[in-house]
């Protein structure tokens, strides 16, 4: 081993990991015992969450008035394209900056774990929420390990103080990397990340996000990076693992079709604002919003085999400097002139809520919301389909 890393039965080895913050009691971070966590009770809510990252353009808003909850024991999707602004969201949900001058404002509260807002805690506070409570899988596992140290190592760090001594954090770092599904974990230990795989990284990138069985994973687009039998596997042992641990789960995906299969509910993000938000089986069967209509419309399957796929005209416009109206107008098939004039939110639409999650029976969903004026005309029977532009070579 070598003597530059710490040993499994060291805590870690970072000098900050166990340091003492003089604050009140009140402040600090104290889990729900876990036998009062029950399906359905509220682990996070969201209040006009906003991010603001300073450029010489201007400020950009990559997340600009996001209102979500997540309820215990519920997987949340997050669905949007490139640059809409679902990983800044969801990174600011454990209280993670692009930058250090990075302004956010709005609430993060988790209920759930005793916490009132983490959007104005320092990174040494912040620290006694991630890993015991919360925790995240990076998006890209070639690059979120440290490449000189050995996988025993990272994943025993994970633990931090949960696990004493060197044969107990060796046994319990051999038992979170078995169960993800690594193959002789045993002799994995001393491996570094350029001998795995990307399906063994990300694995092991699930083992250090469980290792404090925390009470919410963030995964940001756990499966892009990898083949497509790889990315089913990585998806089914998160929601193995997600209903073995009890955890809450939000993930981040630019696939609907990804999310559709396993999420309880669906945010869809487009420039910086959660556009729609609803049961899965409800955003599927009857959006209520032009840009979640063309994301559907999009999908491979949505339209006949000897038709070309449809394609949504235009791109997202740039987070710097927008208004109070919609920003999928200048895109969208539905615009009329009072559209912009009217100030867009998020607000209900279709049938209330209580209804019961497909997934998990016992827990009961929030109503479906949209951000369009036109939402009551989406629903209507002869509301026009999403159109195909001429120009086939138009990007979406």
């Amino acid at each position: 081993m070598s003597a530059a890393t710490p040993a499994l039965g060291q805590p870690g080895s970072r000098p900050d990991s166990t340091e003492q913050v003089g604050t009140p009691a009140a402040e600090e971070v104290v889990p729900a015992p876990a036998d009062r966590r029950e399906p359905g009770d509220v682990l996070l809510e969201v209040r006009d969450l906003r991010v603001s990252i300073p450029t010489a353009a201007g400020p950009v808003h990559a997340a600009d008035g996001v209102t979500l909850t997540l309820r215990q024991g519920e997987v949340l999707g997050v669905v949007g394209e490139t640059g809409s602004g679902k990983s800044v969201t969801c990174r600011a949900l454990l209280g993670l900056r692009p930058t250090p001058r990075t302004e956010v404002s709005g609430t993060v509260a988790y209920p759930g774990l005793g916490v009132d807002d983490i959007t104005g805690l320092p990174p040494r506070r912040l620290r006694r929420l991630w890993g015991r409570h919360v925790a995240m899988i990076p998006q890209n596992p070639m690059t979120s390990l440290d490449p000189v140290r050995r996988i025993g190592d990272q994943v025993a760090e994970a633990l931090g103080d949960t696990v004493h001594g060197a044969a107990a954090r060796r046994e319990r770092v051999i038992e979170l990397l078995r169960q993800v599904g690594l193959p002789a974990p045993e002799r994995r230990l001393d491996a570094f990340p350029h001998q795995f795989s990307g399906g063994m990284l990300q694995r092991t990138l699930i083992a250090i996000a469980i290792a404090q069985n925390p009470a919410m994973l963030v995964a940001d687009e756990p499966t892009t990076a990898l083949d497509v039998l790889i990315q089913d596997q990585i998806l089914g042992l998160l929601l193995s693992l997600q209903r073995d641990l009890g955890t809450s789960l939000v993930l981040v995906s630019h696939d609907l079709s990804v999310v559709s299969q396993v999420c309880d509910r669906v945010a869809v993000m487009y420039a910086g604002q959660v556009v729609e938000l609803a049961d899965t089986a409800t955003l599927l069967s009857s959006p209520r919003h032009p840009y979640t209509r063309a994301l559907i419309g999009a999908l491979p399957g949505a339209v006949a085999r000897d038709e070309p796929l449809r394609v949504i005209p235009g791109a997202p416009p740039p987070l710097v400097g927008l208004g109070p109206t919609c920003r999928f107008a200048a895109r969208c098939e539905l615009h009329e002139a009072a559209c912009d004039e009217w100030p867009t939110e998020l607000l209900p639409v279709g049938a209330p809520a209580g209804s019961p999650s497909p997934f998990r029976p016992a827990l009961r969903l929030v109503s479906h919301q949209s951000r369009c004026r036109r939402a009551p005309d989406l629903a209507t029977a002869d509301a026009a389909p999403p159109t195909t532009p001429k120009d086939q070579g138009e990007q979406r």
